[in-house]
């Protein structure tokens, strides 16, 4: 049996922070679950259900393939835009690199499922290189004063501190330093560059940010400045260098999961329907708890709203969310054998709960989520009370699904 990994053990102690004062840390609302057993679950799976797995896991696998190459193409795009960018810094080709910021970064969280699976299909030393990958390309959230001048601190961070290297062996020594989102690599550090705060959502960092200085102040140089060193030219180059990284991790992402996944291939016929099985439960179950519950709901359950969001510079949470989402229902309803049956008619035979503790549960929950994210979380005092019935809300159906897949994936592992 695989042991805990530390990034699971670090959200597990965040959890029990979260609910210390909670009766229940499996569901802090309080609300009512599935039953104790899965009804009408057919635990020993028949040759030919185990077959179609084999099938359904092999056109899986080709999915993921295909969705990291997509990353990479729309992260050259990104460059490309970045680069055309600097050389005429404008109102409308900032809006251009905001555009493939934004959709670089919901393609990339189209994959978020996967890394859930490839954590339950690699061996612990190899899942903990890939998660730490992950760290460095998407790590949220983010202390934007690290990065650059924030409200009230117009000075701070590794812009406008002329003694930071911005050479990408010092950007990488940067990232994490002293604090876990102390982050200087990633898609919300070029978010941030991009944007700024944005703290009211209609008032993003100004292309002029990114207007080339060439002219030092006589006060500038009696100080022994170099051109090189001013704010606006170090952001310039932090924009293009954080991108290149970028680019870079994408691409060890990749290699590790070719890696990893090459082995996975090789031994796909001679594991057991129940172990391939189990296999996509956890990564379902680790995009319901880990990613969606654990790092956003729970802490919007908790007050903290800014935290919860992945993308709030760019108030673009609700796409990170919708391709979570998306990645779900595509591994349910999209991936399918020869015969027409995908892993939703495969559940369906398999338990007899399916539909109702599962199925329902997320078509709901898609239209909760939707609903709750789109704007980005009303704080205003009178509609406070209204975000938080959303947020107890989308917590109840999502515990409801995670609950449902432990409890299916308890019956497997007993009866294997």
């Amino acid at each position: 049996m695989k042991t805990m990994r530390p990034l699971r053990f670090s959200l597990f102690l965040l959890l029990i922070s979260l609910l210390g004062c909670s009766e229940s840390s499996e569901n802090p609302t309080g609300e009512s679950v599935v039953n104790e057993e899965v009804v009408g679950t057919t635990t020993t799976l028949s040759e030919e259900v185990s077959t179609s797995l084999v099938s359904l896991l092999q056109g899986y696998l080709f999915q993921i393939d295909s969705d990291y190459s997509a990353v990479a193409e729309a992260l050259v795009m990104l460059q490309t835009e970045i680069d055309s960018f600097l050389a005429a810094p404008d109102e409308s080709s900032l809006d251009s690199v905001r555009r493939s910021w934004l959709a670089a970064n919901s393609q990339y969280e189209l994959t978020s499922a996967h890394r859930y699976f490839a954590d339950a299909i690699f061996t612990d030393d190899f899942a903990l290189q890939f998660f730490q990958v992950q760290y460095e390309v998407n790590h949220w959230p983010i202390l934007p004063g690290y990065l650059d001048y924030v409200d009230g601190y117009p000075n701070s961070g590794i812009v406008n501190d002329m003694t930071v290297s911005l050479e990408p062996i010092n950007l990488r020594q940067q990232h994490g330093a002293f604090d876990i989102n102390e982050v200087s690599l990633g898609f919300h550090a070029i978010e941030f560059l991009l944007w700024g705060e944005n703290l009211e959502g209609n008032n993003p960092r100004p292309y002029t940010d990114f207007l080339a200085q060439t002219e030092l102040t006589p006060v500038q140089l009696s100080d022994g400045m170099e051109v090189s060193q001013l704010s606006n030219n170090r952001r310039r180059l932090y924009l293009q260098t954080s991108t290149q990284i970028l680019r870079e991790d994408l691409q060890n992402l990749m290699s590790l999961w070719a890696e990893g996944s090459s082995i996975f291939r090789t031994e796909l016929a001679t594991r057991s329907g129940t172990a391939l099985l189990l296999n996509v439960l956890d990564g379902l179950t680790g995009l319901l708890t880990e990613e969606l519950l654990v790092r956003s709901l729970y802490p919007m359950l908790n007050g903290d709203f800014e935290d919860s969001l992945p993308s709030r510079f760019s108030r673009s949470s609700q796409n990170a969310v919708s391709s979570h989402l998306t990645s779900l229902e595509t591994l349910l309803l999209e991936i399918q054998v020869d015969d027409g049956t995908n892993l939703d008619s495969l559940l369906t035979e398999l338990s007899a709960d399916y539909a109702e503790f599962f199925l329902q549960n997320f078509d709901a929950s898609k239209e909760c989520l939707v609903v709750l994210y789109s704007g980005e979380l009303s704080l205003e005092e009178s509609e406070v009370a209204d975000t938080e019935f959303k947020v107890v809300e989308c917590i109840n159906l999502l515990t409801n699904m995670a609950d449902y897949l432990e409890r299916l994936k308890f019956s497997l592992a007993e009866a294997a």
